[in-house]
């Protein structure tokens, strides 16, 4: 194992180290001297706790009567397992497969919720604002998506387009900010470690009113990456027609450097709120695909994405048990013009941007047996859909550089191409939701939802409903049922690029129209709790029809033509070619012993099926079985530990596969570790973070290793080593 301190990001590193220790120091020396310590504890269990959510209904309720499974992951948690961003705390929670390094383009990490893939697929909020890119783009899972103000994440499993509209596909991730609560608090973290590594954060709020409130929150993270030609550099995987061939070329500089910040500003002023969240990334484009490319991942190969949201709401009681609430939001979605990944001969670079304002109005009904919420939304729209180019792009609305003019099919047709411009639709939405109860025991709740856009021209129509029984205090049983639906974007029916005889076209060059993805769920949910123990077990069957797939359809034999001349290639388009079958089981569990242990344990199993032209495999990038386990205590007033570990049996990969064709990757086994030292001074923290203690050489699912074309990527992607946090927090 290596650790690479050298580089801009030293002096960072060693200050935080130093300020670290040197609390120890004086906590040490001022242990036992202070008269009024507080008395910490853990979490009575895990991440399956009846607290009060609000993703679920979008109204406030406890977990076990929510109409969904919804798993809660509370500050705390967050800090006695050294969370740093979401995609540590997702690879944490039973149900997800996770895949690390597939580059900034792609998403950053895949992050698959019961066996449904694609980035695009999991609506992921921040107090009900959508991160999500407007145009269909897939999420990207970096460390912008930051943990640092949040009271709770709410993670809600299945289809959930019945009350929040398209994209809420396979589940949804809710970030909850904390309350302002006092007159004054701030917060601030520091961390850094190996691979020139920083992460901070800091958060004020305040109450300069009785009936006003302010929330600033800003954090940033840098990461020079490791050196993986280097670590792995005895790996080597064979490829038709070329043998025997290295992962990465050690001849040329390796770098997957990660530039991350979010901000988040929340003020309100009575009735009147407003909400802000931008965020920012800049990471590796594709580090998976070096030998298709010429050349080993080179740092400015990347792409730098941005996004603004901020939502306005005022709320108006109308009468005792109705209330109105307003919302005007917007979003301004940018990939900056000279992002770009590399060819053997030349860049190429990409871009991409949308806008959307919209409007939301949603009336509340309590009465004494339950609540009815109904409302209306629309939104507009405007999109440049994802491009390529030889040249940096500039800011028009129009792109005219794009080099194929023309295509001639096999049997002589003539069918032009582009122009690529802007594009501006609407949506709109109305739906109701109820929630009824029949005595103490049981509940029943319904509700649909019908949406129709302008771009597409589609409507959709999804329900979903279900009954809570309540079968002692504390014991309850969930059946459910629900329906969503992602309509074709401008991301998949824009997409273009092009390399010498290989290229992407919008299937309308080729007379073909996109459907929206379908997928319907039903599941059944148990759980129990005590004051010591806790026990969930889900059950779950769903079903995706008409799913896209980027490379869902192969033209061969066709000519393109430029300004230069014709050059004989094929075409690869999106297409509704794809459908996934899959059942599986969850289970969590949380035991308290003591202050000293709580022991939690996870596991998953899933049993996903595809079925693309005819023929059935595994479903890519899903493992059968997943285990989750870990410990977490309390020793003396100072100190807290959390170790826990992850084991994942194989993973499928498909049948074009250039390594495993159709067979697995091998299944891992890693150990986390997080350390606290606890005011050590008042107010003062110092924390160390530890991931993959074992220093584990391991790999994921690659880009192309679930997609069936002709396996131009790396069929497997190197995984970090050994790596750590250390740094001190304070609260004022």
């Amino acid at each position: 194992m290596k650790i690479n301190l050298r580089g801009g990001l030293l002096g960072p590193f060693l200050e935080s180290t130093l300020i670290c220790l040197t609390a120890v120091l004086y906590g040490l020396n001022a242990y036992g001297k202070t008269a009024s310590l507080p008395f910490y504890e853990p979490e009575r269990i895990y991440y399956f706790m009846d607290e009060p959510v609000v993703t679920a209904s979008r109204f406030r309720q406890p977990t076990s009567q929510a109409p969904s499974t919804v798993l809660v992951v509370t500050d705390k948690m967050i800090r006695e397992r050294g969370y740093k961003c979401l995609v540590d705390v997702v690879e944490d929670l039973p149900g997800f497969d996770i895949h690390k390094h597939i580059g900034g383009q792609a998403g950053g990490t895949y992050v698959i919720q019961r066996g449904i893939w694609g980035n695009n697929k999991l609506l992921v909020l921040k107090d009900g604002i959508r991160l999500n890119p407007e145009n269909g783009s897939n999420l990207v899972y970096g460390n912008q998506l930051s943990l640092g103000d949040l009271k709770q994440i709410e993670i809600m499993y299945g289809p959930s387009s019945a009350i929040y509209g398209a994209d809420a596909y396979a589940g949804i991730i809710n970030l909850i900010t904390k309350k302002v609560k006092q007159q004054k608090h701030a917060e601030l973290q520091i961390s850094g470690g190996n691979a020139d590594s920083v992460d901070g954060h800091i958060l004020v709020q305040a109450k300069p009113t009785s009936g006003s409130f302010l929330h600033l929150y800003g954090h940033a993270f840098s990461s020079n990456g490791f050196d993986l030609a280097d670590i792995y550099s005895d790996y080597h995987y064979h490829m038709p027609g070329d043998g025997r061939v290295r992962f990465y070329d050690t001849s040329q500089k390796f770098e997957i450097p990660e530039r991350d910040w979010d901000l988040t500003l929340k003020g309100g002023w009575k009735n009147l709120k407003f909400e802000g969240v931008y965020l920012h990334t800049s990471q590796p484009t594709n580090i998976a695909a070096p030998f298709n490319t010429g050349r080993t991942q080179h740092s400015k190969d990347r792409v730098e994405l941005d996004t603004w949201n901020f939502r306005l709401t005022h709320s108006l009681g109308l009468l005792k048990n109705l209330r109105a609430i307003t919302r005007f939001q917007g979003q301004i979605y940018r990939m900056d013009p000279h992002s770009r990944y590399g060819r053997k001969k030349f860049n190429n670079y990409i871009y991409e941007r949308s806008d959307m304002l919209g409007l939301e109005e949603q009336l509340r009904f309590n009465y004494p047996k339950g609540k009815i919420i109904g409302g209306f939304t629309f939104k507009r729209i405007s999109t440049m859909p994802y491009l390529n180019s030889r040249k940096p792009f500039d800011k028009g609305d129009i792109y005219k550089d794009f080099p194929v003019k023309e295509v001639i099919t096999s049997d002589g047709r003539h069918l032009s191409v582009g122009p690529f411009k802007e594009y501006d639709y609407w949506t709109y939405g109305a739906y109701i939701q109820s929630n009824h109860r029949f005595g103490k025991k049981l509940s029943v709740f319904a509700g649909a939802r019908f949406d129709w856009e302008t771009f597409t021209h589609h409507n959709s129509f999804n329900p979903r409903t279900g009954i809570i029984y309540t079968i002692k205090k504390g014991e309850t049983l969930k059946l459910m049922y629900g329906r969503a639906y992602i309509s074709p974007s401008a991301y998949f029916r824009f997409k273009a690029w092009v390399d010498y005889n290989y290229a992407h076209l919008p299937p309308s060059v080729f007379g073909r129209r996109l459907d929206p993805e379908k997928v319907s769920s039903i599941e059944l949910n148990y759980s129990r709790h005590t004051r010591r123990f806790f026990l969930n077990v889900s059950t779950y069957v769903s079903r995706s029809t008409d799913s896209i797939l980027e490379a869902g359809r192969f033209i061969k034999d066709v000519l393109l033509v430029t300004e230069t001349g014709m050059q004989k290639a094929t075409v690869e388009i999106a297409d509704n070619v794809g459908k996934v079958t899959n059942f599986g089981i969850d289970i969590g569990a949380s035991y308290k012993f003591s202050r000293a242990v709580v022991a939690n344990f996870g596991y998953s199993f899933i049993n996903s099926r595809q079925r693309l032209r005819g023929h059935s495999f595994d479903g890519p990038k899903i493992s059968n079985h997943k285990v989750m386990a870990g410990l977490t205590g309390y020793l003396g007033e100072h100190f807290s530990y959390n170790i826990r570990c992850r084991w994942r049996s194989e993973i499928h990969t498909n049948p074009t596969n250039t390594v495993y064709h159709g067979s697995t990757i091998p299944g891992i086994f890693l150990l986390d570790a997080n350390l606290r030292w606890l005011n050590l001074l008042p107010g003062l923290d110092a924390q160390l973070t530890i991931k993959n203690l074992l220093d584990s050489k391991y790999f994921t699912a690659a880009n192309e290793s679930g997609d069936p074309t002709n396996g131009a990527s790396l069929p497997r992607v190197p995984q970090d080593p050994f790596s750590f946090l250390i740094g001190v927090s304070h609260t004022f």
